[in-house]
């Protein structure tokens, strides 16, 4: 996973915040593809993450929704 905390230094806007998420995450996850999810917190991919590796959580810190739909097969 490689992001930045904020998107615009000079505001700390967190809008349009880019992630790369690289491998496949032990076949969980399917490559070559560009996802864009709104305004869903970063808290969420962490989720989808998380599930990709067996841990069963729904949510990280304040205000997540859940995982990510569409990321994890």
């Amino acid at each position: 996973l490689l992001c930045y905390e904020v998107c615009d230094g000079n505001t700390h806007s967190h809008d349009n915040l880019p992630f790369v998420l690289a491998g496949r995450g032990g076949g969980k996850i399917r490559t070559g593809r560009l996802l864009q999810y709104g305004n869903r917190r970063h808290s969420d991919l962490l989720v989808s993450i998380a599930q990709a590796m067996g841990q069963s959580i729904n949510q990280f810190g304040q205000g997540s929704s859940g995982p990510l739909p569409g990321l994890l097969h």
